[in-house]
C-alpha cells in the first residue's frame, strides 16, 4: 500500500467526554507485567531480534489464543532505536516462539487498539524512517492487523498534520474505537495534543488542544490518556471538537 497523508475534517460535537482507554482494546489486550516483560525479552533475543524495546499481549484476531506482538533495537543514534523489528511471539511448549517478524523499520513506539471498529486489535508502531513523500529520518506512524499468520499492512502513515514526538491510543469521543493521540510540535519548543480517527484508509482530523510548553510524552492507562509536562500531569478531554488539558 501507498503511504497517506492526513486530511483535516474540521467538526463541532456539542458534548464535553472524557477521554477513555479502556474501550476499543479488547480482551485481554495489556501491558505486560514485569516476569512476563523478562520473558519476551529472553525470547526475542532468542530469535536474535535485538534487544527489547516494549510488548503488548492481547487475543488480535480473537481466535481464543493471545499473543505477543514486541518491538525491538539494536542501536541508537542520536536518541532514536535503530535496526529493530517487529515480533509476534505465541507460547508453543512451554515458550515464546516467534510467528512472525517484519523487520528494517527502527520502530520507538508499539500500542494496540482497534482503530476501525471491526472488533479485532490493530497494531500501531511508530518507527523512525524516510518516507517517499518525505524524505528525511522523522517519526511516522504505521498500522497493522493480524491474519493469524502474519502482519497485513493497512495504512504507512507518511507524516500528520504536523511533526510529533509521540503518540498513543484512546477512545476520544466514546464511539468504541480507538483513536490517535499525538504530541505534536508547535513554535518556540511547544507542543499541543492532536487527535485523529480512522477514515476507511487512513486517520483524518479530529480535534486539538491548546499549544502548551514543558511537554514530555502522553500516558495511558485506567484513569486515561494525559500529557506528562514538566510540571505534573494533564487529563485530556474532548470538548465541541477539541481537546482540552485539564490539571
Amino acid at each position: 500500500m501507498m503511504a497517506g497523508l492526513v486530511m483535516p475534517l474540521f467538526g463541532i460535537i456539542a458534548i464535553a467526554l472524557t477521554v477513555t482507554s479502556a474501550a476499543g482494546r479488547g480482551i485481554g489486550a495489556r501491558k505486560p507485567a514485569p516476569g512476563e516483560l523478562a520473558r519476551v525479552a529472553v525470547a526475542v533475543q532468542a530469535a536474535g531480534a535485538g534487544r527489547l524495546t516494549d510488548a503488548f499481549r492481547s487475543d488480535l484476531d480473537r481466535s481464543g489464543a493471545a499473543e505477543w506482538v514486541a518491538i525491538t533495537r539494536r542501536t541508537y543514534e542520536k536518541g532514536h532505536p535503530l535496526g529493530g523489528e517487529i515480533i509476534v511471539l505465541q507460547p508453543k511448549n512451554g515458550t515464546l516462539r516467534p510467528v512472525w517478524r517484519q523487520k528494517r523499520l527502527n520502530p520507538w513506539k508499539l500500542d494496540i487498539g482497534d482503530v476501525d471498529g471491526d472488533g479485532k486489535q490493530e497494531i500501531v508502531v511508530g518507527v523512525w524512517k524516510k518516507s517517499p513523500k518525505d524524505p528525511v529520518m522523522a517519526k511516522r506512524p504505521f498500522v497493522y492487523s493480524w491474519n493469524g499468520s502474519r502482519l497485513l499492512l493497512e495504512w504507512l502513515g507518511s507524516r500528520l498534520s504536523r511533526r510529533f514526538d509521540d503518540f498513543a491510543l484512546a477512545d476520544v469521543d466514546r464511539d468504541g474505537r480507538q483513536e490517535l493521540l499525538a504530541l505534536e510540535r508547535a513554535a518556540k519548543g511547544r507542543h499541543r495534543v492532536a487527535a485523529y480517527r480512522w477514515r476507511s484508509f487512513g486517520f483524518d482530523w479530529l480535534g486539538c488542544s491548546a499549544e502548551t510548553p514543558g511537554a514530555i510524552r502522553l500516558t495511558s492507562g485506567k484513569g486515561g490518556p494525559a500529557l506528562k509536562t514538566a510540571t505534573g500531569k494533564l487529563s485530556i478531554r474532548y470538548l465541541r471538537g477539541r481537546l482540552k488539558l485539564v490539571k
